[in-house]
This record gives C-alpha cells, sequence and structure tokens, in this order.
C-alpha cells in the first residue's frame, strides 16, 4: 500500500496533515464538527471486490454545467452524446471547483488539495528577472503518482498554455504530451497509446480537452451549428481579443444579441467536444475496454456570458464560474443522480476509492462513492493582482471575503510609481556615468506587457547588439520588423530601433525589433513595470522598470501623473490573509465579506449567518493554512513563447 510519509514526503509530510486531526479535533473543533468543516481526511469506503481495471479521467475546459443537457439545458442540443453517457453513470448534481479559472483549479483536483495548500494561485507575475509563474510544488501528491505506484501505466494528452511541462502537473506520468491539439486530434493519440501500452497492465490517462475554451478553435462547421457566420465572426476574428477586452473595460457594450450569439458559438464548440468524447467511448467499447474502465468527465471551471459585466473567466467566484459537471461510470455500479453539494477536490480519493486505492495523506477531499450525500462546505479562491478573494458555500448560503493589502504608497514625489504599475521612462546619462530618468509617463498597459526600448542600434563585439546602452539579444524566432515610412530593416549602427523583450538573469531577451526610418531620431527610452523602488539618498531612488535599473531624483519630471491606483497583493499577503482570516482588518487589509443566496446569487442581509459563516471561513482556511506545503521559491521564469500563448488564450493582455 503506498503511504506518502514513507516515499515522496518522508516523515516531515505528517506535520502537514496533523493540524487536520489533533486528537480527533479539527483545530480545536468538535468531533462531532469535523464533519462539517470538510477538513477531516477522506475514507476511501473501498469494498472488498475486484477494482475495475483502467481509469479515464477528461477534463473539458472552460464548461459551465449548466450547458449540458443532462444538467437541464434545451436551449441547444449539445451534448446528446455524454447526455446518453451520463445515463449509465453517477451525475454530481451540484459541483463546486476550487477556483474559476484553469491554473488553481487543475492542480487542486489532481492532488485533492486546495491553493492555500498547493499554492499554485497565478500564471505570471512580475519579480526582478521577469515573467515568472507558480508551479506544483514536487512535494505534491498527484492522482498519476498513486496509480504509478500502484502499477498503472500512466498517460496526459493536455492543451493549454496553463498546463505545460515545467510547472509540476506532469509528475507520475510516463507520457505528458501538453500540445496535443485539438479534441480530436488528442482522441487519436489516446487510442494510439492505448493500442501501443502494455495491454497486461492497467492504465490511468487524463485528457485535457480546450475547443470550448475562447476563441473556440473549432471547425466551422461547428462554430456555426447554432448561429450564423456573421453573428460570431466579430468573437473569432484577428482583432476578437482587443474586442474581449474592450467589453470587460466597460468601453464597447454586450448587448443581449451579443450574449446569444456567443453563447451559441460556445454550444457549437462544446458539440464538437461531445462528438469527439462519444467515439473515444466507442472506441473503448470496441476494444473491450469499457467493462473495465472508469470514466470520469469534469471541468475546470465555468464561463460568464456578461452575467456580472464581463465574459470569460479569472475574475472571481461566481456561481457560473465555480459550477462545473461531474459525470462519473464506474463498472459495476447502478446510475444515479446526486443533489449533494460535492467539490472537485472529491475528485481524488474518489477515483483512488473506484480501483480499490486508499486516499491520500495530504488530501481533503470526500470519497462520494462511499458518502455520497455527506455534506461538506465548499470553499474556492481566487488571487487577483491587487486582491485575494476567498468563498464559502453551507447548503444554499455562500460568504465570499475579499480582502485588500495594506496601502504601500511611497512618499514624496515618486509617490506614483506603486509596484505593477507601468511608466515609460527617458533617460539619459550623468556625469557619474549612471542612467537617470528625464521624464516619467505613466501607461495604461497590463503588468505582463512585455518591456520595451527605443533608442540607437548599435553592433557589440560578442555578435550581440545595444538599444541606447542596454546590451540585448535576438530570439531564434524574433521578428525584424520596419515601421510606417523606414526604407528597409537593415540593422547598423546609429539607426532607431525600438526592441521588445524581458529582461532575463542573461540580459535583455527581444522577441521583436521594430526598425525606425533612417533619418528618424528618438530618445533613449525604456517602458516596463514597476518592480521595485529604492531610496538610495535624501530624494533619490533606484527604480526598477521591468528589470532594468534607473536613477529618480529632482531631476525628473512626473507627466500626467495618475491618481494613487491599488496595492499589489502579493502571494506573501494571500499567506498572511489566509493566517489573520477576519482579524486581517486589524493589520491594515481592507476585509469585505458578503452574503448571497443560492443558486440565483442573491444578495442577503442575515447577520447571524454572516457572524457563522464568517467563523467557520476562518477555521476552514486556518486549517489549510496549517497544512501547507508549498513555498516560495516553487516558481518557474515564463518564455517570451509562452507568454505569447497564454495571451493568445486571453490570460496575460
Amino acid at each position: 500500500m503506498h503511504h506518502p510519509s514513507r516515499s515522496k514526503f518522508g516523515t516531515a509530510s505528517r506535520d502537514l496533515v496533523d493540524p487536520l486531526r489533533r486528537g480527533g479535533r479539527v483545530l480545536g473543533w468538535a468531533p462531532g464538527l469535523v464533519a462539517a468543516t470538510g477538513l477531516a481526511l477522506a475514507c476511501s469506503g473501498a469494498e472488498a471486490q475486484a477494482p475495475p481495471v483502467n481509469v479515464v479521467l477528461i477534463c473539458i475546459d472552460t464548461l459551465r454545467s449548466d450547458h449540458l443537457g443532462t444538467y437541464g439545458y434545451e436551449a441547444n442540443p449539445t451534448t446528446p452524446r455524454l447526455d446518453e453517457f451520463a445515463e449509465q453513470s453517477i451525475v454530481f448534481e451540484d459541483v463546486w471547483a476550487t477556483s474559476g479559472w484553469t491554473k488553481p483549479s487543475v492542480p487542486s483536483f489532481l492532488t485533492g488539495t486546495m491553493p492555500a495548500q498547493h499554492g499554485v494561485y497565478e500564471g505570471s507575475a512580475r519579480a526582478r528577472v521577469g515573467a515568472v509563474t507558480d508551479v506544483l510544488p514536487e512535494r505534491a501528491e498527484t492522482l498519476a503518482e498513486r496509480f504509478s505506484e500502484a502499477g498503472y501505466q500512466t498517460a496526459a494528452f493536455v492543451k493549454n498554455a496553463q498546463l505545460r511541462r515545467g510547472n509540476g502537473f506532469e509528475q507520475g506520468f510516463d507520457l505528458y504530451l501538453d500540445e496535443a491539439g485539438d479534441a480530436r486530434e488528442i482522441r487519436w493519440q489516446a487510442m494510439d497509446w492505448i493500442d501501443t501500452r502494455d495491454p497486461k497492465r492497467p492504465f490511468f490517462l487524463y485528457l485535457h480537452l480546450l475547443d470550448v475554451h475562447w476563441p473556440y478553435p473549432v471547425p466551422e462547421e461547428y462554430a456555426t451549428r447554432f448561429a450564423s457566420e456573421e453573428d460570431i465572426q466579430r468573437f473569432r476574428g484577428g482583432e476578437s481579443r482587443e474586442l474581449r477586452d474592450a467589453i470587460n473595460d466597460g468601453d464597447v457594450p454586450f448587448a443581449d444579441s451579443d450574449r446569444r450569439a456567443l453563447e451559441n458559438l460556445y454550444d457549437g464548440a462544446l458539440s464538437y467536444v461531445d462528438e469527439q468524447l462519444g467515439q473515444l467511448l466507442q472506441s473503448l467499447d470496441e476494444r473491450a475496454l469499457g467493462p473495465a474502465t472508469v470514466v470520469s468527465v469534469i471541468s475546470d471551471h465555468g464561463e460568464e456570458f456578461g452575467e456580472h459585466g464581463r465574459i470569460g473567466h479569472g475574475h472571481g467566484l461566481y456561481e457560473n464560474l465555480l459550477q462545473v459537471p461531474w459525470i462519473l461510470r464506474v463498472p459495476g455500479r447502478a446510475p444515479m443522480r446526486h443533489a449533494a453539494p460535492a467539490s472537485l477536490l472529491d475528485l481524488f480519493p474518489t477515483l483512488l476509492a473506484a480501483v480499490g486505492l486508499p486516499p491520500g495523506e495530504l488530501t481533503v477531499g470526500v470519497d462520494r462513492l462511499s458518502r455520497p450525500a455527506h455534506f461538506t462546505p465548499l470553499m474556492a479562491e481566487h488571487k487577483a493582482p491587487d486582491k485575494y478573494l476567498q468563498a464559502l458555500r453551507s447548503e444554499h448560503t455562500k460568504i465570499t471575503r475579499t480582502f485588500r493589502p495594506p496601502a504601500k504608497i511611497v512618499e514624496g514625489p515618486v509617490r506614483f510609481l506603486l509596484r505593477g504599475s507601468r511608466w515609460e521612462a527617458a533617460v539619459q546619462r550623468d556625469g557619474y556615468d549612471r542612467h537617470f530618468a528625464v521624464r516619467l509617463r505613466p501607461r495604461d498597459e497590463d503588468e505582463d506587457e512585455p518591456v520595451e526600448v527605443k533608442g540607437p542600434y548599435s553592433q557589440r563585439a560578442d555578435g550581440s547588439f545595444s538599444v541606447g546602452t542596454i546590451a540585448a539579444r535576438l530570439e531564434e524566432d524574433a521578428d525584424v520588423i520596419r515601421t510606417s515610412g523606414a526604407e528597409d530593416t537593415e540593422l547598423r549602427d546609429g539607426r532607431m530601433v525600438k526592441a521588445r523583450g524581458f529582461f532575463r538573469a542573461s540580459g535583455f531577451l527581444v522577441d521583436r525589433l521594430k526598425v525606425y526610418p533612417t533619418d528618424q531620431e528618438i530618445e533613449f527610452e525604456v517602458r516596463g513595470p514597476v518592480v521595485s523602488l529604492e531610496a538610495v539618498d535624501a530624494g533619490a531612488w533606484d527604480l526598477d522598470l521591468g528589470g532594468w535599473v534607473v536613477r529618480v531624483d529632482a531631476r525628473t519630471t512626473i507627466e500626467d501623473p495618475p491618481e494613487a491606483g491599488p496595492t499589489r497583493m502579493d502571494r506573501e499577503e494571500v499567506l498572511r490573509a489566509l493566517d489573520l482570516g477576519s482579524r486581517a482588518a486589524d493589520a491594515g487589509f481592507a476585509v469585505e465579506s458578503a452574503l448571497s443566496r443560492l443558486p440565483e446569487e442573491t444578495p442577503l442581509e442575515d447577520p447571524g449567518q454572516l457572524e457563522r459563516l464568517d467563523r467557520l471561513l476562518d477555521d476552514t482556511a486556518e486549517a489549510l493554512a496549517a497544512a501547507r506545503f508549498f513555498e516560495d521559491g516553487d516558481r518557474v521564469e515564463l518564455t517570451p513563447q509562452v507568454i505569447e500563448e497564454l495571451r493568445a488564450l486571453g490570460y496575460v493582455r
């Protein structure tokens, strides 16, 4: 029997979960309250029987449950094959994801732990050397690892730039293909792998499909199945990303006709996925694998179509983002429907129980095969650049708590240079050979946009080049283009250029170089986000602008200074919020709690309920924080290529 404290984790692993177990109590809760918190370790409830051999886990990215026929959707016939599959399966009617977007949600169901434990909150964040992303720690234990240690062959075919190899999700997989293509290609590759594997050993197969995710990259016949090409083209064309951002920023209205068109496009993409999954299930049956295979269909999060003023996901903890499907077929188990609220955390112990394996040490989920109606509060988390949100649901009442960090405004003339805000600096050298900012101008751009450097080009002896005084080198696939009026793209000393890229430990790495007309002169300028601002003398600061330091002092003019914006919510501040809970207000946080009644998410005024759920949320978060197993160093740098892939999915603007 696998026991993580004797293998991957060592004896220290018990320190992570003992706070959940102290003397039969959970952080001082009475034994009768252990079940109510949902933080007692899951019981497998595995019966003494020959377990099904194989396990197939399918995640349909961005699929909200209320667009499937089996969940009552009638506007379009989106999922006839999945509906037929559901008739042979266990359908969990009310399932919550642990977050409203992919990066935090997937590691939660792959490990049975909350973001507060595994630490994967962000897809990209700004650090001194460039853009970084949270990764699943090696100390985590994934479903693939549990199955692998039990003798299973393991493979994953995924399509989402957030799930690339190197982010930790590949742990335990013999094969992890992270650019597997659309649903049809993933189906082909999955069946090819099944046909070439060792037939004497069981397998665990994970498929992650992206076809229902904007910009809905499905064949035209499916995109237009429920809508005309004219109605949906603006949501799929080359300008669709700008349109999406403008709608979410409130600059472009989102009419009812737009909503219908977008939902019809979404439904068409879902019908494509449904057809491919139908063929996958048929292929399993043709190989006589159906009777010996557990098949689980879920989603990592939902999607919004303007219900709260935005389209897409990753912007909060609304029900449209948290409600996901879970359809589970277990050979030998009778089809049924369960109305009791469940969490995607429950997937981990439930799949293990389905094949007779015990739950993991760190999981906080519930085995829904043995305890389908077990009541447990459901929790979800979301970290935004300027705030951290928690939501907890007790039956049909939901509390949402928002933490905003204490203000960190620098006093003096540079009080506007808040970390994460973007600025353009016109730079000169002084008599001490230091760079100083002659002028600073705010830029209304996203923090994760590439750094831009403008100035004269000069070739260096080592084969690299400089823009102004900044040493740089081109990526292998970098573009060299000309601006309007430029005669050519010839690079020669003194010609004005603009380089776009990121500062890395090895220097400024350029993915696009724009060449200006030969007779045009421009100032030496650097544009990027404020990484840090350090006082070096009275009235002088060193400003780290996207990874490059420039002096700011009395010589610097700040043009069009903005009003003081929000303070950035770093992961360190999230940890403080988790530890402090409702007491965070005493430490300078702005803390707001609000109640709502489900399923309509209607605002609810009930001081007694608010106080009760505030305490329950505090206890839950405290227990999770005590079981934390990530460290601050669990991050890796993002390459420009990955950033572009994330931008193409709408994650980075």
